[in-house]
């Protein structure tokens, strides 16, 4: 089928879990092991389901207690000296093949990239500085920047202000149906990946354009434009 290019985004906006960042399989075996060491015997099943949304709702669900309860908190500062402990180690081998290189590409091209994530906005920092790449981004918003986080379209709204750019003129990169369901919300187009969490039937029903298998393939996406 031929296409017609019609322009280009000027705005990137990326998840980070799953999309930018290989974090999937330690954040499912972290929290396995910090809900074991409660004593709980977890659902891998229920806790895969969690990843890539904000970790204190994930805890009081997979708990069954409120948010702000202290085993909750207590579970929360455990995975987070964990993760801590494995992003330090894995540095820049954190990222998916082709991220740093293609990220610069980008951004040499005229692009302003951004962050959403439903990280908290200093966990995002953290990430990004640890593996290299914060200096590609022009805006980082996390959960904890907006009153809403995904699917609501509140993040994706807020890093286009923030790269003032209209919403039509950004496109969302991510790996899980709430990030091509948040871009839906805000007007944005949308581009799955199939590395990540969601399969690539999941992201075209939940509205992306297209799934790319690689990174590359995300940068060829981008480069190319809309097309109808």
């Amino acid at each position: 089928m031929s296409a017609q290019r019609t322009g280009a985004w000027r705005g990137v906006v990326f998840d980070l879990d799953g999309t930018l960042a290989d974090t999937p399989g330690a954040i499912v075996s972290l929290t396995l092991k910090v809900l074991a060491d409660l004593g709980r015997a977890p659902d891998e099943a229920a806790v895969r389901a969690t990843v890539g949304k904000p970790l204190d709702r994930n805890f009081s669900q997979l708990l069954g207690l409120p948010v702000d309860h202290p085993e909750v908190e207590g579970a929360m500062a455990a995975y987070r000296r964990g993760f801590a402990e494995h992003l330090a180690e894995q540095r820049e081998r954190m990222l998916y093949a082709g991220v740093a290189d293609g990220l610069t590409r980008l951004r040499a091209s005229g692009h302003l990239l951004a962050i959403a994530t439903s990280k908290t906005h200093a966990a995002a920092l953290n990430v990004l500085r640890t593996t290299g790449i914060l200096d590609r981004f022009t805006c980082v918003a996390g959960h904890d920047s907006v009153t809403r986080g995904k699917p609501a379209p509140d993040m994706a709204l807020h890093v286009a202000g923030e790269l003032g750019l209209p919403a039509a003129d950004c496109v969302v990169i991510g790996d899980a149906t709430g990030d091509i369901e948040m871009a839906s919300a805000a007007g944005m187009a949308s581009i799955g990946v199939s590395y990540g969490v969601a399969t690539t039937a999941e992201l075209l029903t939940s509205g992306a354009a297209l799934v790319a298998e690689s990174f590359g393939d995300v940068v060829t996406a981008v480069s190319r434009g809309r097309t109808t």
